[in-house]
């Protein structure tokens, strides 16, 4: 973000801010005074790792069955629990009081109604920047509005961020889960706050099944583990502390708008370096990046620290955010930007007795590829995987020769191509104050409207220095291809694409409604618009960007 002789000199100065934050601890052993832990707890900097087992978020209930209409009831509310075993409870917002929420299963076909209940407090954990549009008075400074990412609902039931509700009230959505199976989640959307709320806690898993994916013979029930990724920094009473920066490192005045945010601690599934006991047999594990801005380029390692050679796992992705890929995909590591999902299976079968790190090498910001770049605290390990468990009853086999049927997207030659020029604005000190697409904030009026069922090709152009991963409402699209772009002849007013254009890695070959634009770089996706009309957004998801004010309405014609 920015130029690079500006961060060249402002980086120069303050390399050593961040990185040195967090020193490495070894892994420890539980602790044998579990009384000791109610009076005398630890600085989130010194907690020992992986003394405390991973969270599995419970699944919810249908409160009732109407019609064919499975009813629930969802409350969002404050409530206090810890977050590590030596550190004392966290203050934070959650759906039925957990974070993350419990995970709701749906079927596709069968219809789910949703009421959401605003139960919050009238005043914000955090403070509110009332710079922000949407976040000015009169708006009061609590107010949610629910999304579930990644599905196709009819507007009124799409969560757009200007929909918000204050405490006290409860809005009704409807999900028809008219689309393939696929690994959804549920996050609050309100316009200017979002960032805010999501780091509160507001964020949970919707997983959409179908035949077609019982018929796969997967890892199911113990075997079949959601992961929320996440990172948040801890104050020294153990609260959680929103204090996001400047590009260049430099802190903001509590309150105000900063263009990213990184957290010093992981967090898993709400838990502060967790550990899970697992069997010698294959897991499906459901991973999501519900990070504000951090990127996680994930892969799987028996190596005992960090600095050691690594020595990974090789494990096979399936899926990804809209569904099952055409085919499976080894990997020995996977790239997920804020929101993206990656459905894997690891077989621990041969690793009977050993440790399995999750581990994380992508840079803070991404790509992080400027030498001068900040880089903000590292998160190199997430959690553990100890194959300790005797196998219960006969081991799975998956074969993962049964995949559903594929067909790309088609598209004529009169095909419409609309192109989104992804900027940053500067202050006078050469500081950001907000991102906008092809120049345009998102209370100005709608440019892009699309036909009901039609295919379009949309160029995303990243004149900016950052990664950002773009999120379309209501639809699924594929990635066509990413090129190179010439930023000076850019900067002159024309776009001269460099290079050759480069396919999408197999693992992104299926249904995204995610996608990542690197710097420089224009990615170009097919986008079929299918499902209903209305009124629907388009934005990037580093939620510090979409909340000021990268993200852009769309409307949709029958």
């Amino acid at each position: 973000m920015g130029s690079p002789d500006r961060r060249v000199f402002l980086k120069r100065c303050i390399q050593t801010f961040p990185t040195l934050l967090l020193p490495h601890f070894a892994t420890a052993g539980n602790l044998t005074d579990a009384g000791a832990l109610e009076t005398s707890y630890r600085t989130p900097a010194t907690v020992e790792r992986y003394i405390d087992p991973l969270r599995i978020p419970p699944k919810l209930a249908p409160a009732a069955t109407r019609n064919g209409v499975d009813v629930y009831h969802v409350h969002m509310s404050e409530f206090s629990s810890s977050m590590h075993s030596q550190l004392p409870p966290t203050r934070r917002w959650g759906y039925e009081a957990q974070c993350p929420g419990p995970t709701i299963e749906a079927v596709r076909g069968r219809p789910v109604e949703i009421h959401w209940h605003n139960q919050l407090p009238v005043q914000h954990i955090f403070q509110v920047d009332p710079t922000i549009h949407g976040a000015m008075p009169p708006a009061p400074a609590v107010r949610t509005v629910p999304h579930l990412h990644g599905a196709r609902t009819r507007s009124e039931s799409d969560g757009l961020p200007e929909k918000w509700f204050a405490p006290g009230a409860v809005a009704r959505y409807s999900y028809t889960n008219n689309q393939q199976a696929a690994t959804l989640w549920y996050h609050d959307h309100a316009v200017g706050i979002t960032r805010l709320n999501v780091y509160a806690g507001l964020s949970g898993f919707y997983l959409l099944r179908d035949d077609a994916e019982r018929a796969m013979n997967l890892p199911s029930g113990d075997h079949e583990i959601p992961l929320l990724l996440q990172d948040r920094t801890l104050d020294e009473n153990g609260q959680l502390v929103y204090a996001p920066t400047f590009d260049d490192g430099k802190p903001l005045a509590p309150g105000k708008w900063g263009s990213e945010f990184f957290g010093q601690l992981p967090v898993v599934n709400g838990a502060i370096y967790p550990y899970l006991n697992v069997e010698p047999r294959p897991y499906r594990l459901r991973v999501l990046n519900g990070s504000n801005s951090r990127f996680f380029n994930l892969y799987f390692n028996l190596a005992k620290h960090p600095t050691d050679i690594p020595a990974l796992v090789t494990f096979q992705q399936i899926g990804t955010d809209g569904g099952f890929l055409p085919k499976p995909v080894p990997l020995n590591k996977v790239l997920l930007g804020p929101a993206e999902r990656g459905d894997l299976i690891i077989d621990f079968s041969d690793l009977a007795g050993k440790t399995v790190t999750l581990s994380n090498d992508a840079a803070a910001p991404y790509p992080g590829w400027e030498f001068a770049t900040t880089h903000h605290a590292q998160l190199y390990e997430l959690m553990q995987f100890r194959v300790a468990l005797p196998l219960a009853g006969k081991s799975q086999s998956v074969t993962l020769t049964s995949f559903p049927s594929y067909t790309p997207l088609k598209a004529d030659g009169s095909i419409t191509t609309r192109d989104f020029v992804l900027s940053e604005q500067m202050d006078a000190d050469g500081r950001s104050i907000g991102m906008q697409i092809n120049g345009k904030r998102y209370d100005d009026a709608v440019t892009e409207t699309v036909k009901l069922g039609s295919v379009e090709q949309w160029r995303f152009i990243n004149a900016t220095d950052d990664a950002h991963p773009m999120h379309l409402h209501l639809v699924q699209f594929e990635i066509l291809h990413r090129q190179g772009f010439d930023i000076a002849a850019f900067r002159g007013g024309k776009l001269q694409l460099v290079g050759i254009p480069r396919p999408p890695a197999a693992n992104e070959s299926g249904r995204k409604d995610t996608a990542v634009v690197n710097p420089r770089d224009v990615l170009t996706i097919h986008v079929h618009f299918e499902g209903y009309a209305g009124r629907y957004v388009f934005h990037c998801h580093m939620l510090e960007h979409e909340d000021n004010d990268m993200m852009r309405p769309y409307e949709v014609i029958s």
